[in-house]
């Protein structure tokens, strides 16, 4: 690969916190702006939130379920709705908050020329430099995983001379701890209100409570001095200067008082600073390298035709996209920054990704800056597998079992049920508990039936029994919820009552507008999901007959998915018209993407709903958000609708900020924001368009873009066990190879005709044409698939 189409680069510093270049290792992270005059890092760490665990349950919220109940069967919804969110509902949750900045003051950087700022993702090293008065200036940045310390390397011709200084936009205070260092200790406030809210003072600060902080700073110099005085460090020479930065805090666990039973964070940033101070910067350069390049080089996507694009600064690129120029090679750094942001913001041991990632520069950030479970952290996730990053899964993973803990009390709490359960926001407390506001949000009882796809995921992928063991309590347990959750309807089948389909409202024929209804399509979606995994579990583990045949009966009583007046899939039980009809979410389509419950192949009639439903959305104005975009890709690639995936792909590249961060674009929010949803959601509809293993298939270039004349991908994942690497010409599969890992079956679908080799030999498949083939593989073997000579084989009418 051309190492330029993996640089995200620009002709000038950042002028705002959109244009800075993002840099972590899963848990430190910061975004650097690159000036010539005065670098600013802004810098973030993933345990500093507001609060501390406290009891967010709702005591007496059961005693108003049934009669909820009532008046929905009794077709009472904005009464029923009035009701949940007076007496149902619970509290707001923690903010994640912006940690601190350095500041690197120059005194006399002047006449710039030949700037180039540069995020290489080969690497995960950003690097700055230019000429000043004639003399070359460089910079290059990274934060370590295995040192955990942010490393700056500066490196001049000339003297150069600067101080750099730590601030926070929280309470703090900066001192001398030694000759060549300096900290910022401080503490985070007790109390945040969500930025909609208005109020005069959201942020308060209780002494002696909550979250602690602190970051180490150190410089050396290998001519000059260095002077501690004030709170800041002075550095005056010439040569390389390094600086290495430790930050820390006292959370120790959602379920521990950070002010009394935390972590001790100056020892742990002295601890990994004298380390990196002991190995030296070259070798914490080459620990970072060795342990980033092992994940971020296992796969790699070229999309043909960006040698003269990648000479163009990547803000320049977005713009011309914006225009109407095709860039296919701005497709393929999207996939490559995804990587990059998943592994920087989200590594075993971390907190997940949040709806930032890890970069959060307010204090009131949009959202909480939470884990939002309707959608948006599982989007964050769906490339990990596929993308062979699976390692940054295990974040997720860990949130799910915390959430078994709490959400065991809000089941049993405020709904009477076994098992645990999660509502739409998550904080890293572990708040299962819904939280104030409209029910049309606020009220969804189903992120554990979506968060146990993703352990679902992990085993389809990897294919790892001993990992489905681990993984099979939490998953089963979520699905007691589900069984005591749901209820009788009026003409007998098992709902969920209430029910609402995340964020939507529909309006009832006597004019009701509401969101809370039953048996939304989306809640029946997840459960018949869930249960279904949970009974391949099951038979795969060989426990729980009994389970097995309980779920397996109370499938049968669910409702079925509906087609409604407009030919599209219902979105509630009844065909409801809906208040906003392009509505963002499109909640009712997980059933044909990310899940496989309606595929184009099984489903036929289905599948043509979820198109009309998709159409209705956008002929109404829907996908105009950065995530809600994103998805739609994966929505018409699953319908092997190349060109309209690919439109939509590119209506998201022309959506994303100039540091190519996704951008929140809402008619009713006028403020700039991020939201990693839509990178990540982004990234994995591109695998989509590429290759698609739902429904027990493995489909090779099943919605290849005419634009993407020739290609490659190498090392992505299909469930089933296997990793792919895939060529193509002139939009026709020339070669592909199959690595099978787990030594399963493997049925392919090929867009034209193919056969199979084994070591060299044709594989006498069992498949009635060359474009659908099944073959039996062996763990650890490799399979190649090229184009069947001599034009086709018999195909299948």
């Amino acid at each position: 690969m051309n190492e330029a189409s993996s640089i995200l680069w620009y002709k000038q510093e950042a002028a705002n916190w959109f244009e800075a270049l993002p840099i972590g290792n899963g848990r430190f992270g910061g975004m650097v702006y690159g000036g010539a005059g005065r670098e600013r890092i802004a810098l973030n760490e993933d345990t500093l939130w507001s609060g501390e665990p406290k009891d967010t349950n709702r005591y007496d919220a059961q005693r108003y379920l049934s009669s909820v109940r009532e008046m929905i069967f009794a077709k009472r919804y904005e009464e029923a709705e009035e009701t949940i969110e007076q007496h149902m509902e619970g509290q707001e949750i923690a903010s994640y908050l912006p940690l601190a900045e350095l500041e690197l003051i120059f005194d006399d950087q002047s006449d710039i020329s030949e700037y180039r700022r540069e995020l290489d993702l080969d690497n995960g090293v950003v690097r700055v430099q230019y000429l000043s008065k004639g003399a070359r200036c460089t910079r290059e940045i990274f934060i370590s995983a295995v040192d955990q310390v942010m490393a700056i390397r500066l490196h001049s011709d000339n003297k150069t001379s600067f101080t750099a200084v730590l601030n926070s936009p929280l309470q703090y205070s900066v001192s001398k701890t030694d000759s060549n260092r300096i900290k910022l200790s401080g503490r985070c406030p007790y109390h945040v209100l969500p930025n909609t809210v208005k109020s005069t003072d959201p942020v308060t600060y209780v002494e002696g409570r909550g979250i602690s902080f602190e970051l180490q700073l150190q410089a050396a110099i290998e001519k000059g001095r260095v002077e501690v005085s004030g709170g800041r460090i002075r550095v005056s020479g010439s040569g390389t200067i390094v600086l290495l930065l430790s930050a820390a805090t006292s959370y120790k666990g959602y379920d521990h008082d950070p002010a009394v039973r935390g972590n001790d964070p100056s020892r742990l940033c002295e601890a990994w600073l004298a380390q990196a101070e002991r190995l030296g910067y070259d070798r914490l350069k080459e620990r970072h390298l060795h342990d980033y390049r092992a994940l971020f080089g296992r796969t790699l996507l070229e999309l043909g035709g960006s040698e003269d694009k990648n000479r163009i600064p990547t803000d320049e690129r977005i713009l011309r996209v914006k225009d109407g120029e095709d860039d296919p090679g701005l497709a393929a750094l999207l996939f490559q920054f995804g990587k990059y942001l998943l592994m920087s913001s989200s590594r075993p041991g971390t907190q997940p990704a949040n709806l930032q990632g890890i970069w959060n520069d307010k204090t009131q950030p949009p959202w909480c800056s939470s884990w939002t479970a309707n959608i948006n952290v599982q989007m964050n996730y769906w490339p990990a597998e596929v993308s062979n990053l699976a390692e940054c899964h295990q974040p997720l993973f860990d949130l799910i079992e915390g959430l078994r803990i709490t959400g065991r009390k809000v089941a049993s709490i405020h709904y009477g049920c076994r098992g645990w359960t999660a509502h739409h926001n998550i904080d890293v407390w572990r708040t299962a508990t819904p939280v104030d506001g409209s029910p049309s949000w606020a009220f969804w009882p189903m992120a554990g039936a979506w968060l146990c796809q993703h352990l679902w995921e992990h085993y389809a992928y990897s294919q790892d029994t001993e990992f489905l063991r681990q993984a099979y309590p939490a998953m089963k347990e979520a699905a007691l919820f589900c069984l005591d959750w749901l209820v009788e309807a009026p003409d007998g089948l098992l709902v969920t009552c209430p029910s609402t389909s995340p964020e939507n409202v529909f309006v009832t024929e006597d004019g009701q507008q509401s969101s809370v209804t039953y048996a939304a399509t989306m809640d029946m979606a997840l459960i018949r999901n869930l249960f279904g995994h949970c009974m391949e579990a099951s038979r795969l583990l060989q426990r729980d007959r009994a389970f097995h045949d309980q779920l397996e009966e109370i499938l049968k009583r669910l409702p079925p998915f509906r087609i409604g007046k407009y030919g599209q899939l219902q979105e509630w039980n009844e065909d409801y018209e809906e208040l906003e009809p392009g509505h963002r979410h499109i909640a009712h389509l997980v059933a044909f993407h990310p899940l496989d419950l309606i595929t184009l192949d099984e489903h036929p009639e289905l599948a043509e709903a979820c198109r009309a439903t998709l159409e209705r959305r956008l002929d109404h104005g829907g996908a105009h958000t950065g995530w809600s975009c994103a998805w739609t890709v994966s929505f018409w690639a699953r319908l092997g609708e190349a060109g309209k995936a690919y439109r939509f792909l590119n209506d998201l590249l022309s959506g994303l900020h100039p540091n190519m961060m996704n951008a929140h674009r809402h008619p009713k929010v006028k403020m700039n924001i991020f939201q990693i949803d839509g990178n990540f959601a982004g990234m994995s509809g591109i695998t989509e368009m590429l290759l698609q293993s739902h429904g027990g298939k493995v489909r090779l270039l099943p919605a290849l873009p005419p634009k993407w004349r020739q290609g490659s991908v190498k090392g992505i994942r299909a469930r089933g066990g296997f990793e792919i690497d895939l060529e193509w010409v002139e939009g026709q599969l020339i070669r592909a190879l199959i690595r099978s890992t787990a030594g399963k079956k493997c049925h392919l679908v090929a867009s034209h005709p193919v056969q199979v080799l084994y070591e060299g030999k044709i594989i006498h498949p069992d498949s009635e044409d060359s474009l659908h083939i099944t073959f039996e593989t062996t763990a650890g073997s490799c399979y190649e698939v090229v184009p069947f000579p001599g034009g086709e084989r018999k195909v299948r009418d």
